[in-house]
């Protein structure tokens, strides 16, 4: 309930403060589990995403942002659960596995943390590991302009424009057995897909 309501009033504001363009929205699956795997460039694409998406979107979201009470509230209603950074969290991996095997959609940094540059950088192989173990599509996602809506350091949006451009599904047959290197190859092929977009 609050995901909804939260939505629409996100919707209406940044409809009438930021320009949003989404492109190939209909790339994403109508139903099943599905992972977006979006370049990171500023603390406003989980939003953006939010706002882009039709169906409900679940994140993960940095375990700092669940430490203060308020926060963790909103964070939680809104879809977004904990992760430690820097390490192999298996309770986030199963969370996310929970999300994806009851047919979410579920958001998926695969840089792992924001580009401060706005460049794409190399992926990390956790967005593999889950789409083979679930059975999941990848969906490539670029977000343009968001970096300059909210610069780093800055603690509120300026006027603007942003673009959401959604690619094609990579199933997760082009994953292949799951070793290593294969993971390391679709990683590859989701961060060329996003800067191909």
């Amino acid at each position: 309930m609050l995901y909804r309501v939260t939505k629409s009033i996100a919707s209406i504001l940044f409809h009438s403060y930021i320009r949003l363009t989404v492109i190939g929205h209909g790339n994403i699956p109508r139903s099943g589990g599905v992972i977006l795997a979006p370049n990171h460039i500023s603390y406003l694409d989980p939003i953006l995403l939010g706002i882009a998406v039709k169906r409900e979107v679940y994140s993960m979201a940095k375990d700092e942002l669940f430490k203060n009470t308020i926060s963790r509230f909103f964070m939680t209603n809104l879809n977004a659960f904990p992760v430690r950074r820097g390490r192999i969290d298996r309770h986030t991996l199963k969370r996310s596995l929970e999300v994806l095997n009851q047919g979410n959609v579920l958001t998926v940094f695969p840089e792992g943390t924001i580009s401060l540059h706005g460049n794409i950088m190399e992926g990390k192989p956790g967005v593999a590991w889950l789409a083979f173990n679930a059975n999941v599509p990848v969906v490539p996602v670029k977000i343009l302009g968001s970096n300059k809506l909210l610069p780093d350091g800055k603690a509120f949006p300026r006027m603007g424009r942003a673009r959401v451009v959604f690619g094609v599904p990579i199933p997760f047959d082009f994953i292949g057995a799951m070793h290593k290197e294969n993971r390391n190859t679709l990683a590859r092929m989701i961060m060329d897909e996003i800067q191909r977009l």
